[in-house]
């Protein structure tokens, strides 16, 4: 890992990319409205670029590796200052109990906003949580999930930071799901109050084109109550939204250099986060003695020859299960590939009296859920396999507590926890 010593005068700053470790020797520091003294460090993970201001003539320690590298901005290129001013603005206006939602689109620096807002209330001595909404590219909870933490300390990069409650929406694209978040938000911001936090930073996702995202947007904002939006990096966006909301909404740039990750950095960081979450243990869970949520075997078990024999001749594998639910029936077939809707003809529709869900025991695999235990507590887990003899189904998971319910999401992972399918019924 490489270093360098930087010397940086009262108002001078560097902008820092990451994976980097710096260290405060002497002076005062800020980064993202964090205030930093001798001895103080923190890391900067890989694709975050952060700016370090010296409030005071100050020294600071880099040490970088991979990608890592430092630079002197140009006049303009980051809104840091204004940032803060904002955040300072809002918490001014809101008095001591106050939740501030963050909006915009992908890339522009929401998550480094949000981070700014814990710290400028931490700085206050204000009790602060921080609600990750952004159930795609999760950092405090695992992704498909909404969470919240509870820093004590300076927040830097929202990773870093341990949840103390998860809610699973079970899916990593906002729109099929967008009712749940709004209530999965709802429900941890009144767990943060209950929790003690008078400031209240929600982070959300970079969804904010079309009509369904600002319908969603709106609903979210009125579903925490919040008291102020930030909009970053998309003058559009606030217009419509300072127009729509009772909240103060408040307008800031996104900065004209930052570190930004592809398609691929994304998907890979998501990967991370899944292992972060999912590995560490396994164990099995009878269906047959457990609330089902999300999932077409949870129906009521029924029998019917003349229906079974047609499904098992129009696909070619055994039924081992059907089960009957308002307006349809689910199949289960023990097969490892997925049977496609167009397999199944009119005439076993008719058999069935309404639609016809086929799940597969193959199509079950890697499906993205949560074992909620006897307090409701959420816990994430991945379906490793079933046995469709007994209902018995096997998670990874690190929860071994008493489990009461299931709940299956939309998302399906393969090798190297990479998401194989989004959105479908897979269960």
């Amino acid at each position: 890992m490489a270093g360098v010593t930087l010397e940086l005068g009262g108002g001078e700053a560097v902008r820092i990319f990451g994976p980097a470790r710096v260290e405060v020797e002497e002076g005062l520091v800020t980064i993202l409205g964090a205030e930093l003294s001798a001895g103080d460090r923190v890391e900067i993970g890989e694709y975050r670029s952060y700016l370090a201001k010296a409030l005071k003539p100050a020294r600071l320690r880099v040490s970088m590796s991979g990608r890592a590298r430092v630079e002197i901005p140009e006049d303009g290129e980051e809104p840091l200052e204004e940032w803060i001013h904002t955040a300072d603005k809002i918490l001014e206006e809101c008095g001591r109990e106050c939740t501030a939602m963050v909006v915009g689109p992908v890339e522009a620096g929401k998550t480094s906003l949000t981070a700014v807002l814990a710290n400028r209330s931490l700085a206050r001595g204000i009790p602060t949580g921080i609600i990750d909404a952004d159930v795609g590219q999760a950092d405090i909870g695992p992704p498909g999930f909404v969470s919240l933490s509870l820093p004590g300390s300076w927040v830097i990069w929202l990773r870093l930071l341990d949840p103390v409650a998860l809610r699973f929406v079970g899916s990593i694209e906002p729109g099929p799901v967008a009712g749940r978040i709004v209530t999965a938000v709802a429900s941890l911001r009144a767990r943060a109050r209950g929790e003690g936090a008078a400031f209240v930073a929600v982070d959300t996702d970079g969804w904010v084109k079309g009509w369904g995202a600002l319908e969603y947007k709106i609903d979210l904002a009125r579903g925490v109550n919040a008291d102020a939006v930030v909009v970053v990096g998309d003058p559009e966006l606030y217009g419509f939204l300072e127009k729509s909301l009772e909240s103060n909404v408040y307008y800031v740039r996104s900065p004209s250099v930052q570190a930004v990750r592809g398609v691929d950095e994304r998907r890979r960081l998501r990967s991370e986060n899944y292992i972060r979450f999912l590995e560490g243990g396994t164990r099995e869970v009878s269906l047959k003695s457990v609330k089902i949520q999300g999932a077409c075997i949870g129906g009521a078990p029924f029998e019917d020859e003349r229906l079974k024999a047609s499904i098992e001749s129009q696909i070619g594998s055994p039924v081992k299960l059907m089960t009957r639910y308002p307006g349809g029936v689910c199949i289960i077939v023990d097969s490892e590939r997925q049977v496609e809707p167009h397999e199944i003809k009119g005439a076993v529709r008719k058999l069935a009296g309404g639609e016809v869900l086929v799940v597969s025991r193959g199509s079950m695999k890697g499906v993205l859920a949560a074992l909620v235990d006897a307090d409701g507590v959420e816990h994430p887990a991945l379906l490793v396999d079933v046995d469709l003899d007994t209902m018995t189904a096997t998670f990874k998971t690190r929860f071994q507590g008493e489990v009461r319910k299931v709940i299956f999401g939309r998302v399906k992972l393969g090798e190297e926890y990479h998401e194989e399918i989004r959105g479908r019924i897979l269960v």
